[in-house]
């Protein structure tokens, strides 16, 4: 990805991104892990019609500033978008928070963002999302060997195949994502996008 990306949109959050990235001092593996949570958080962005603006190619830039947002928007592309978009590999999940962090940091020391602002887009990062993540891993491998017959087949991340019983003779079955723990229930979504929870799961799932 060429910083070309960065530097079609009419945004300050776009000549943040191009400044910051040309001052790391990273190798180019770490580089490019940094230039794509960027890039997709823009994209994220864009994704916003009220956000964009048409370019003289007819495609859509993103028009809007640091300014206009709030903490929210880096909730949301933390915990719900970039979750929901990218199907690469997990380092990239891994390591937005991180990503983030820096970049909003480095904003502020280069007056991009107030302190105030600064303050609530850190406040919105999660703490500890690594152990979370693998957590989520490791319990959806688990999954897939109690629930799939063949789980060389069907394996893929975080979605397992699973039957449930909301009431006597009312099953749901086929795959399911999990959402989030809270204690030794999990929460899962199937492929309708419809929401199932409190699972119950075993000792040896939540552990």
């Amino acid at each position: 990805m060429l910083l070309d990306e960065f530097s079609k949109h009419p945004s300050d959050i776009s000549k943040s991104a191009i400044e910051f990235l040309n001052e790391l001092n990273f190798t180019e593996k770490t580089k490019n892990i940094y230039r794509t949570v960027i890039l997709l958080f823009i994209d994220m962005l864009c994704s916003d019609p009220s956000s964009t603006m048409e370019g003289e190619n007819g495609e859509y830039l993103l028009a809007t500033h640091w300014r206009d947002y709030d903490s929210g928007v880096i909730f949301n592309f933390i915990d719900w978008w970039l979750p929901r978009k990218w199907i690469g590999s997990d380092t990239i999940l891994l390591r937005a928070p991180t990503v983030m962090r820096r970049w909003i940091n480095w904003c502020y020391k280069k007056g991009y963002i107030s302190k105030r602002k600064q303050k609530g887009f850190l406040s919105a990062l999660p703490k500890n999302k690594i152990k979370q993540i693998k957590r989520l891993q490791e319990a959806a491998q688990k999954l897939y060997l109690l629930h799939t017959p063949n789980p060389v087949i069907w394996k893929t991340d975080k979605v397992v195949p699973i039957d449930i019983m909301r009431e006597p003779d009312d099953w749901d079955e086929g795959y399911m994502k999990i959402l989030y723990f809270n204690g030794n229930s999990a929460y899962l979504e199937n492929e309708e996008g419809i929401k199932v929870g409190p699972v119950m799961l075993t000792k040896e799932l939540v552990d």
